[in-house]
C-alpha cells in the first residue's frame, strides 16, 4: 500500500473504529454499585484458615500460585452427651453449633411411677428440681468443655464451607452461562459521591479488574482461583465515572504501564498499591487510600479507594469490546502503523486474494501449512460444488455463496459449521431473522 493511498484509507478506518465504540457506549447500561452485580464475594470476608488460603492476606506468593484454594468441608459429630442429663436439656439443641451450649432446665415434670394408681389411671407427674439433682449438673460442667470445642470447630468449618459452597455456585453459573456471565477479580474499591453535579450518583466500584478461572475438582473437593489462562490483563475500569471526573489521558498511560508490569503477579503489593495509589491521587487532589481487605469508610465528598478485593460475577458488557475498538484507534491513530487487512477492506473496496500464502506473522509459516483440503468433515450428503465451497474458505478472507430456495444452501450451512468445528476453527452464526448471534 503506497503513503499516497494509505492516508484516506486510515483516515476513514480511524473515524468507523471511533463511530463503532460510542455506538457500542450507547447500548451500554452503567453500574454504579458493585453490589448491583450479580454476586460479589468478597476477600475480606473469607476466614484466614489452612482450608481457605489466599495471598491476598498472606504473604510469600509465588508466581503461577493459586489466587484462592478453598476444601470442602467434612463436619464432625458432635460428641455424646452423658445419659444423665438428657432428660434436662433440650437434645435438638445440643445438636446445633452455637456460640452457647443450651443450658439445663431449672425444673422438669416426669411421671411418679411410685404413686398408687386406679385401674385406667395415668400415674400422676411430679415435678423435680435441678437443685436436688448435683450429679446432673457435675456431669454437665464435665461435658461442657467437650461440646464447646465440638461447637467452635463446627462453626469454622461452616464459614469456610459457605465460602466453598458460594463458589461452587459461581463455577457452576459460568459453565452454564459463560457467553452472558464473566467472573472477575476486582481491586481497588473507589467509594465517591461526587459534588460536582446535582444529583451525582454515589459510586462504589472497583477501578481495576484482573480476568480469572475457576476449576473445581470434584474427585478432591477443592475449588482453585487462577489467573486466565492468557493472563490476568489488568485493566482500569472507568466507566462509572462521567468524563469530566476521570483523570486525564497520560496518567491513564502510566498506570497502565504499571499493570502491564504487573501482569500476572497482581498480589504483589508493593507493585499493585502503587498502581492503585497512583491511580487514585491522579483522579482527586483529595483522594484518600487504604491498603486494607475490607472498605474503610471515610468522608463520601472524598474519593476514597480501598484496596478491598472481590470476585465479581456479572452479566458481559460492552466493555470488552470497547477496549477493542481503542486498541484499535490508538494503532490507526500511529501514522507509522498500516491498517489491517480485515479492517481496510470495510472501508475500501479491495481485491480479494490468497490468504494461504500469507504469512500468519511476520517470517512465519503460511497458511497453507494448515490446510488439509482431503479432510471434509461433513456429517451430511454433499456433492462436489458444495465441497469446494470448503476449499474456498480455506484460500479466501470471504466466500458469497447463493442460489435459489430448495438448492441446498442451509445444509450447506450445516456441513461448514460441523467441519469448521471439527477443523478447532471458532465458528459465529447470525441470521436475519434471529434477534441475536450464537458463537
Amino acid at each position: 500500500m503506497t503513503d499516497d493511498a494509505a492516508a484516506p484509507s486510515e483516515s476513514k478506518a480511524l473515524r468507523l473504529a471511533r463511530y463503532l465504540k460510542e455506538f457500542v457506549g450507547l447500548r451500554s447500561t452503567t453500574v454504579y454499585d458493585v453490589n448491583k452485580f450479580e454476586s460479589v464475594l468478597w476477600f475480606g470476608d473469607m476466614p484466614q484458615e489452612p482450608e481457605c488460603q489466599s495471598p491476598a492476606w498472606s504473604d510469600g506468593f509465588v508466581a503461577g500460585d493459586p489466587w484462592l484454594v478453598v476444601r470442602k468441608q467434612q463436619f464432625p459429630k458432635p460428641p455424646a452427651a452423658p445419659e444423665i442429663i438428657l432428660p434436662w436439656i433440650d437434645q435438638q439443641a445440643l445438636k446445633q453449633a452455637d456460640s452457647e451450649m443450651p443450658k439445663l432446665r431449672e425444673s422438669r415434670l416426669e411421671t411418679d411411677l411410685e404413686a398408687v394408681t386406679g385401674e385406667g389411671e395415668d400415674p400422676p407427674l411430679v415435678e423435680r428440681h435441678l437443685e436436688d439433682y448435683p450429679a446432673v449438673k457435675e456431669a454437665y460442667d464435665l461435658y461442657h468443655p467437650h461440646w464447646a470445642a465440638w461447637s467452635e470447630e463446627y462453626q469454622r468449618r461452616s464459614r469456610i464451607q459457605s465460602v466453598y459452597a458460594e463458589l461452587f455456585r459461581l463455577h457452576t453459573q459460568v459453565q452454564k452461562q459463560g457467553e452472558i456471565v464473566e467472573l472477575v477479580l476486582g481491586l481497588g474499591l473507589l467509594a465517591w459521591r461526587s459534588s460536582s453535579k446535582g444529583k451525582s450518583p454515589a459510586i462504589l466500584r472497583h477501578v481495576i479488574t484482573a480476568r480469572v478461572d475457576l476449576h473445581f475438582e470434584a474427585s478432591t473437593g477443592i475449588i482453585r482461583l487462577d489467573g486466565a489462562t492468557d493472563g490476568a490483563q489488568l485493566k482500569i475500569e472507568d466507566d462509572m465515572l462521567e468524563a469530566e471526573l476521570r483523570p486525564e489521558r497520560g496518567n491513564y498511560a502510566d498506570v497502565n504501564e504499571q499493570l502491564n508490569a504487573i501482569g500476572d503477579d497482581v498480589w504483589n503489593r508493593q507493585s499493585i498499591f502503587t498502581a492503585l495509589k497512583s491511580w487514585s491521587g491522579a483522579l482527586h487532589p483529595d483522594s484518600e487510600w487504604s491498603p486494607e481487605l475490607k472498605m474503610v469508610a471515610g468522608n463520601a465528598d472524598k474519593p476514597r479507594v480501598s484496596f478491598a478485593p472481590a470476585l465479581i460475577l456479572r452479566k458481559r458488557t460492552q466493555v470488552g469490546m470497547v477496549r477493542i475498538y481503542d486498541a484499535l484507534i490508538e494503532r490507526l491513530s500511529c501514522a507509522t502503523e498500516e491498517v489491517p487487512p480485515g479492517w481496510a477492506g470495510l472501508v475500501e473496496d479491495q481485491e480479494d486474494v490468497d490468504v494461504s500464502d500469507l504469512p500468519l506473522q511476520p517470517g512465519g509459516i503460511t497458511a497453507s501449512a494448515y490446510i488439509d483440503p482431503q479432510e471434509v468433515y461433513f456429517p451430511l450428503p454433499a456433492n462436489r460444488e458444495q465441497r469446494r465451497i470448503v476449499e474456498a474458505i480455506s484460500h479466501r478472507r470471504g466466500v458469497l455463496v447463493q442460489g435459489p430456495p430448495g438448492t441446498g444452501k442451509s445444509h450447506t450451512i450445516a456441513n461448514l459449521v460441523c467441519h469448521l468445528l471439527a477443523s478447532g476453527k471458532r465458528v459465529q452464526w447470525a441470521h436475519a431473522w434471529w434477534s441475536r448471534c450464537a458463537a
